[in-house]
């Protein structure tokens, strides 16, 4: 008996952080992974190889989330495609906007293993779902099949790869505190408030949320932001 074919994921999101979240739990689903980093491509790609599942971010340069959606589902080459829809934001326009354009779900970050088979669940079904685990109790206490102690050392090199990535985020983000750059500081902290509490460092997101908002008021208190910056840099410190 031949073997199923193996599922596709695509997740179009310019935040390489996510993507590499993503990635690590789809691959240990058996998914094919692919990753786009902003619309464009994302639409290049599903046109081309119609993915099984679609991931997409809101927020992104160029040509943004809602805007790939409604072609996703406009183009009979992918409008069965079920897409899931990624935000920060959990405010309700965001979430009524991309079902109404036709999202399978919508899901607020920071992504979390629980959100993804939930999300599974509902598409696939939940057979689909028992028949990609693997699981056996006997081996592990994980959902993913793979003994403990290989699991923890996914997790620590996943957490060591967040904090080198955002180390260097941080350097820009002081830097653009100190010269004042709104669009540079809402572009990290958005992403940083998406991820954090992914990799376990929520404190940061939380931290990175504040500093958003803070850049979103008129007039900015560029006081308050520094002291905000010096919490989040604290919080990424191991």
């Amino acid at each position: 008996m031949a073997k199923p074919q193996r599922k596709t994921v695509l997740v179009i999101d310019d935040d390489k952080m996510v993507q590499r979240y993503i990635e690590e739990f789809f691959k240990r689903l058996k998914f094919v992974f692919y990753a786009a980093s902003d619309g464009y491509e994302g639409l290049k790609f599903a046109l081309s190889s119609k993915p099984d599942l679609i991931f997409l971010d809101i927020m992104m340069p160029r040509f943004d989330g809602f805007k790939t959606l409604q072609v996703l589902k406009s183009n009979d080459l992918t409008k069965n495609i079920p897409v899931v829809v990624m935000t920060a934001y959990s405010d309700r326009i965001n979430v009524v906007s991309a079902c109404k354009l036709g999202a399978a779900a919508v899901i607020t970050k920071p992504l979390t293993e629980e959100i993804f088979f939930e999300k599974l669940k509902q598409i696939f079904g939940e057979k689909f779902v028992r028949s990609v685990i693997p699981r056996d109790p006997k081996e592990t206490e994980n959902p993913f099949g793979v003994k403990e102690d290989e699991y923890n050392e996914v997790v620590r090199g996943m957490v060591e790869e967040f904090l080198k990535y955002y180390s260097a985020e941080v350097e820009d983000l002081e830097r653009a505190v100190h010269e004042k750059n709104v669009d540079v500081i809402r572009r990290i902290t958005h992403s940083l408030r998406g991820t954090g509490g992914s990799f376990g460092y929520g404190g940061a997101a939380a931290l990175a949320v504040r500093l958003n908002e803070l850049v979103h008021t008129s007039p900015i208190d560029w006081e308050e932001a520094e002291e905000v910056l010096i919490m989040l840099k604290n919080k990424l410190q191991r």
